[in-house]
């Protein structure tokens, strides 16, 4: 009988330790300063992915080495892929894309266009909201955002 409530007993420490533990963390303020202040659906797009700057299953790129998304909508550069930098854990910057678009009036409108550094060519593009978001058609001809 001992060992079993000795058993119980250990058990019971431990159960109020991780709880007390996990009570401490979830009291734990966050720095208000990083907390992102606006609504989800206001959050700003993080990057595009997709075949240009993916790779396969033993890490090899399949797509060009640095690649530049500009929105049409508002002329911008809105991401950035280099995989030598990426390789070398390097953080990936808008502001570290040292690329001047030149814009195609046949690009399509409302869209993101993935341009290949290299040689200048648009190599992929898919329609974009207003914010940016991706929309996809669906087979029934139905539009999803997101």
């Amino acid at each position: 009988m001992k060992p079993v409530l000795g058993a119980l007993g250990a058990a019971a420490v431990l159960a109020a330790v991780v709880a007390g533990g996990i009570q401490a963390n979830a009291t734990t303020g966050q720095d208000v300063d990083s907390a992102f202040k606006g609504s989800v659906a206001d959050r700003p797009i993080a990057g595009y992915e997709g075949w240009w700057n993916s790779a396969t299953l033993d890490g090899t790129p399949t797509g060009p080495e640095e690649t530049v998304a500009f929105n049409t909508n508002t002329g911008k550069i809105v991401d950035y892929s280099n995989w030598r930098k990426a390789a070398a854990g390097q953080q990936l910057l808008v502001a570290d894309a040292h690329y001047a678009v030149v814009p195609d009036p046949a690009w399509p409108a409302s869209s993101i266009v993935i341009i290949d550094m290299a040689t200048g060519k648009a190599i992929e593009d898919f329609p974009v909201d207003e914010r940016g978001r991706v929309i996809r058609t669906r087979e029934d001809g139905s539009k999803t955002v997101g």
